[in-house]
């Protein structure tokens, strides 16, 4: 057993109600799908509501980009006004960029601060490119016309038809997974709570509301003192690999403070290693029906 499982094993053992109710709230999303409740397994579903795309992409996703960008022009079921990449500036990222018909943004002049002010290294595992890109994908909207934006992740694709506004309520989506602890305990730092952390929405992707993340980031600089960026580096545990989480920073927020107007379903993702790439169109085929997204992570 890994050092980072028996921690959450370890909290989880003090704590058996709360991993009760993770496993309840799970077990209900697992349903959904089985008796055809879950919005997103509707091969006709689909939305007014505009949005725009946020994705911080890395040279190495550079592989996998154009086809992450093709799906979601294919299966992500609103209007789409723009498709922002986020990257360093590399020639081969900027003309996917026009090809494809994104917006091209250079990582180096979002924010006041560029990965070479971040110094973040676990068991000489460098981190700090990591950390940069969440603050990336919050500082998205920047370059957004819509009041909300979806932010997903440059290594995974969607591979069936969604939507994530349904009925006037945002989709948040839950992976289903036993709560990594180190990150709430960042999440308590920054916003100064106590937090018995039930479910993870640290999965691959979020759709973001421009107003609720203002009030989040201004949430976090009056507990702080400080602009949101420096915070959230400031308030990391450098000896966990995972220190912070900006999909569940932002779920657990909005979905403690406005529950009402959100729907939780479960993520059904399938992670896979970078050589399956040449067999996209026939992997999507056979997973149709049992996955909503597929990660080709290049750690795997």
């Amino acid at each position: 057993m890994t050092s980072v499982l028996k921690k959450i094993v370890r909290y989880y053992l003090r704590h058996p109600i709360l991993l009760l109710k993770n496993r309840i709230i799970t077990s209900y999303l697992l349903f959904k799908k089985a008796v055809k409740r879950d919005i997103n397994f509707n091969n006709n579903i689909h939305s007014d509501i505009p949005i725009d795309i946020v994705i911080a992409a890395a040279q190495k996703d550079f592989e996998v980009l154009g086809c992450v960008i093709d799906s979601i022009r294919k299966n992500i079921k609103h209007p789409i006004e723009n498709i922002v990449i986020i990257s360093p500036k590399t020639k081969n990222i900027e003309r996917l960029c026009k090809q494809k018909k994104c917006v091209f943004v250079d990582e180096d002049t979002v924010l006041p601060i560029t990965k070479g002010d971040i110094t973040y290294s676990v068991s000489g595992i460098d981190r700090s490119g990591w950390l940069f890109q969440q603050l990336l994908k919050w500082s998205g909207d920047k370059y957004v016309k819509s009041d909300f934006f979806l932010v997903a992740d440059a290594d995974t694709i969607f591979c069936r038809p969604q939507v994530f506004i349904h009925d006037n309520k945002v989709i948040l989506t839950v992976n289903g997974q036993l709560c990594y602890i180190p990150l709430f305990i960042t999440y308590d730092k920054l916003l100064g709570k106590n937090t018995q952390p039930l479910i993870s929405f640290t999965s691959h992707h979020i759709l973001f509301q421009k107003t609720k993340l203002k009030i989040l980031k201004k949430t976090i600089e009056k507990h702080c003192k400080t602009k949101w960026y420096r915070a959230i580096i400031k308030n990391i545990d450098t000896n966990e690999i995972s220190s912070v989480s900006d999909y569940d920073t932002y779920g657990q927020f909005v979905y403690s403070k406005y529950p009402s107007e959100f729907i939780l379903e479960h993520w059904f993702n399938l992670s896979l290693d970078r050589s399956a790439l040449s067999k996209i169109p026939k992997i999507i085929r056979n997973n149709y029906n049992k996955y909503k997204t597929i990660s080709f992570h290049s750690y795997r």
